[in-house]
């Protein structure tokens, strides 16, 4: 049985990284010749490659299914009038409300091309079945309540999100949670006040009760937290708190709740069950039925659900008398989580807590003495060492010391909160005190574990081979006294300890002459950013945007490849241009990496380190860096950086947003501008608005690739048809970052001009 459900689990981390799902046809063969194969060919292994070939087909089935609900791409951009209900709570931040809405009904109100009536669209509009849409309201004039009936005129788009080196999935954060479209509210049209909000509407009303009690934020937000699942209301600095102190999966409601929930309902039964024996499966019974309640109250988010999941096998196996052990008892919660949500098997928090309960289940089997507890904590840390290094990168010394204590005063507090939130709807404030109490406690746990210098160790990323090898070092230690020598661990620790020594972000040997360029065009959205590499050296051309919610574009799309590639200096930064989409993210690229000197044509206040005027030039191994014009012009478009990067067999012109006045006066100036050639890759001015790329500078630069950096479905059309029309009449490969994700450009020895995409080159189902 438990080769079968390893084969089952197989299968649905096979299905998660497809290119494309099998089509409807595909599986039915495949499923018939896999039986036919199974009937003629008898083997000890046909059960194994069934349920393999099962779970498979079951995901590829399953994200067909999630897929024909999608938006199609046909009515990008596209103007409706909806009617349903607002689900969850609602975030509010920075004069907007994020909401999902359940949708009842669609009517079409306009598409941006106006071909409502066309064959296609009717055909497109007949099959449409969305669910669930994700919203933003900017500038609300009122509140949202959850189970709120409401008629809107919204703009949506089809799922997307940017797709960048070692970034975040958000397409498959978006399929994983079933929303079909995104967009925002252009107007209320109609709202209900007679509201029957369900569960939500009960999860409002708590927080409505929380806030009403709290005048600190964290202490309100922690309490949210652990009894709605509402995390909006934590800032930043809690967060790292929370990180720093190794607290976080206590402040935010996972398996650890609602196992300790679900053993509340076990021991309340185990107690009504003395009183009437004849009901033996009662404390199983109440167990999932209070893990499930307060699952439901958290929100029912795939954590949650995860966790219910598995407390309902377990206790189910035990009520109906199922006899396997424990091992079984938790592949089977494994499989019973995939098959609900088959691409949990790409999700940090699915590995984290069937690792973790796996290591509690491990040690529950070996002899248990009075320093236990304080025992397993620590074997915790070291066991999930592996995947805190290999999904972080870093890891809290000081966890343990604080879950020791942090735990059982979690778990009380949740008792706590649950009796005082009963009793204040008859307004009695009985646990008031107490519950405050016990939150500033934690607080104050959590202020005085990140406080010292140790608490939290951040590494540089280790390769898997390296994980891997410190991972059977970990195991070694776990193992009972006895089964192989513990010093043995210490040999398995050496290359960990050895990559982390080695720094080769903080190489200072000269580049050799043979470097050749190399660069990445980041999917940053309606923006610019762009790494230049030529060996150790490492340029940074703008930052693109910052948000209203306080982050940047940045830290979403560049940052997390600069730490998997243990970047923390840039010998030089170009700001091309003073406009948000360009440089919003400048203070994030402060505070990330060391930045040895940066250009701009513009005041930095104090922080202007050099120009960026026309002429200056350097070069760095085989590679030259030219710039052609900046820092003069009648508005910040026109002064842009126009920087010109070229290695003799390649070359990168990077012109920031200038308009075509300034393309013609560089091109006056520079007839050489092919650089012994075409220039290999322009990045198109101005994302491609129609008032650059024009004919002459196209003529000009004789781009091989024209490489477009604009946000999915942007506002202002970029890139114009105009222009990709004109760009593809000089023979030029076109890219657009919103279609493509990032691009990777590569020269090679050889002197060979490689261009390839993200998209293309991991490609996945659901994007």
């Amino acid at each position: 049985m438990r080769s079968r459900m390893i084969a089952i689990a197989v299968g649905f981390l096979c299905a998660a990284w497809l290119p494309q799902v099998i089509p409807v046809w595909g599986c039915i063969c495949i499923a018939l010749l896999t039986l036919v194969f199974a009937f003629y060919r008898r083997s000890t292994y046909n059960g194994v490659l069934l349920c393999f070939i099962a779970a498979l087909l079951y995901a590829s089935c399953w994200g067909s299914w999630q897929l024909s609900h999608k938006l199609p791409d046909q009515l990008l951009r596209s103007d409706w009038i909806v009617t349903g209900t607002l689900v969850d709570l609602p975030d509010s931040e920075a004069g907007v409300i994020r909401f999902n809405f359940k949708v009842d009904s669609m009517a079409l109100h306009r598409l941006p091309n106006g071909s409502h009536n066309s064959p296609e669209i009717q055909k497109l509009l007949s099959d449409l079945n969305v669910r669930l849409l994700k919203l933003s309201w900017y500038k609300p004039t009122n509140n949202l309540i959850p189970g709120q009936y409401l008629k809107l005129a919204v703009r949506i788009k089809p799922p997307h999100g940017l797709v960048n080196p070692s970034g975040f999935d958000y397409e498959r954060w978006l399929l994983i949670n079933k929303i079909d479209a995104t967009g925002y509210v252009r107007e209320v049209i109609d709202k209900e006040t007679d509201i029957d909000g369900g569960i939500a509407g009960l999860r409002h009303a708590m927080n409505q009760r929380i806030e009403q009690r709290y005048s600190e934020s964290r202490d309100m937000a922690l309490v949210q937290a652990l009894t709605t699942g509402y995390k909006a209301n934590f800032s930043q600095d809690d967060w790292e708190l929370l990180r720093q102190s190794g607290t976080v999966h206590l402040a935010v409601i996972s398996g650890l709740h609602i196992g300790f929930v679900a053993l509340i309902g076990w021991w309340f039964g185990r107690v009504l069950s003395v009183l009437s024996p004849r009901f033996y499966g009662l404390p199983y019974c109440l167990s999932v039925l209070f893990a499930g309640i307060y699952m439901q109250v958290a929100g029912a988010e795939i954590p949650t659900q995860r966790a219910f999941i598995m407390v309902f096998v377990f206790m189910l196996s035990g009520l109906l008398k199922w006899y396997i052990d424990i091992w079984q008892r938790w592949w089977l919660a494994l499989v019973c989580v995939l098959i609900f949500t088959p691409l949990a098997v790409l999700e940090v928090g699915f590995w984290l807590s069937f690792c973790a309960v796996a290591l509690l289940i491990w040690f529950s089997q070996q002899p248990i003495r009075w320093y236990g507890v304080i025992k397993i904590q620590f074997l915790l840390l070291l066991g999930m060492l592996p995947l805190y290094l290999h999904f972080f990168s870093a890891i809290s010394l000081v966890a343990p010391l604080v879950n020791i204590i942090a735990i059982p005063l979690l778990s009380i507090l949740i008792v706590v909160i649950a009796i005082n939130l009963a009793v204040s709807f008859f307004s009695i404030s009985f646990f008031d005190g107490v519950e405050r109490n016990f939150v500033d406690l934690f607080w104050t746990l959590v202020d005085l574990s990140a406080a010292q210098e140790w608490s939290y160790l951040t590494l540089d990323p280790p390769p898997l081979a390296v994980i891997v090898v410190a991972a059977i070092g970990a195991l070694i230690l776990l193992l009972p006294s006895g089964s192989l020598p513990k010093y043995m661990a210490v040999f398995f620790f050496l290359p960990l300890l050895g990559d982390q020594m080695r720094g080769d972000d903080l190489d200072t040997s000269p580049v050799p002459e043979t470097s050749r360029l190399s660069a990445i065009v980041f999917d940053i959205g309606q923006g610019l950013s762009v790494v230049v590499e030529v060996g150790t050296y490492r340029l940074l051309y703008d930052t693109g945007p910052a948000y209203l919610s306080g982050s940047t574009a940045f830290e979403r799309a560049v940052l997390p490849y600069l730490t998997q590639a243990r970047i923390k200096q840039l010998e030089h930064m170009v700001l091309s241009h003073d406009d948000n989409d360009h440089v919003g993210g400048f203070s994030a690229v402060k505070k990330a990496v060391h930045i040895e000197q940066i250009f701009s044509s513009f005041d930095l206040s104090g922080e202007y380190d050099q120009p960026c005027k026309r002429g200056v030039k350097w070069r760095v191994g085989g590679v030259e860096f030219e710039f052609l014009s900046g820092s003069t012009g009648q508005n910040d478009n026109n002064r842009s950086c126009v920087l010109l990067v070229s290695d003799g067999g390649c070359s990168l012109l990077l012109p920031g947003d200038i308009g075509k006045s300034v393309e013609a006066s560089i091109v006056k100036r520079h007839q050489a501008l092919k650089v012994n050639g075409p220039v290999t890759w322009l990045v198109a001015s101005h994302h491609g608005s129609r008032s650059s790329s024009s004919e002459l500078w196209l003529a000009a630069t004789s781009p091989e690739n024209i490489i477009f950096s604009a946000g999915y479905a942007n506002a202002f059309n970029h890139p114009h048809p105009e222009v990709v029309k004109r760009a593809k009449a000089y023979g030029a490969q076109v890219y657009t970052t919103a279609k493509t994700g990032a691009v990777f450009l590569k020269s090679d020895a050889e002197g060979e001009c490689t261009t390839t995409t993200m998209r293309q080159d991991e490609k996945r189902f659901w994007r």
